[in-house]
């Protein structure tokens, strides 16, 4: 089609996101427009329609911070590229709401599959921490678009 690039493949095989592995995943709007510092709630959105794809999917939703131009995940799931395609599409309509015919997301997305020796808490702690290295917050743990359904004491950290 003319105007729209060629589909970006996926880093792994198809198979290889259908595994249940754990992934750490960023997804970045397009061109790294910052929707969810404009559009709060958007981000509130993304939290909600998180935790019900993972709820509705079995997803083990370890850790995932929504900053202003990109999401980061640290999740399990029997499809993970299934997983952001229903998360991506879910969310675009609200934000087109908001700005008419501005793309929301960047094409495909990045991951990395853990290996056994790394630590999910660690992390997680990463993933939680991008607001202060940011200089958005102060603390972790005051981040409203951050979150765990897996450690339900997760801001104790």
């Amino acid at each position: 089609m003319k105007g729209y690039s060629e589909r970006k493949k996926t880093r792994l095989s198809r198979p290889a996101y259908r595994q249940p592995n754990v992934f750490s995943l960023t997804i970045t709007t397009n061109n790294r427009y910052p929707w969810f510092r404009l559009h709060p709630e958007l981000a509130d959105s993304g939290v909600q329609l998180l935790r019900h794809i993972g709820a509705s999917r079995g997803t083990m939703l370890y850790a995932w911070c929504i900053m202003p131009d990109h999401i980061h995940l640290l999740l399990r799931d029997n499809d993970i590229v299934d997983f952001v395609r229903l998360f991506k599409g879910k969310m675009t309509p609200t934000a087109f709401a908001r700005e008419p015919g501005r793309r929301l997301w960047q094409r495909s997305f990045y991951d990395h599959a853990l290996r056994k020796e790394e630590s999910l808490s660690e992390i997680a702690l990463y993933i939680w921490g991008n607001p202060v290295r940011a200089g958005i917050i102060d603390g972790f743990s005051n981040y409203a678009w951050s979150g765990s359904e897996v450690w339900p004491n997760w801001r104790e950290f």
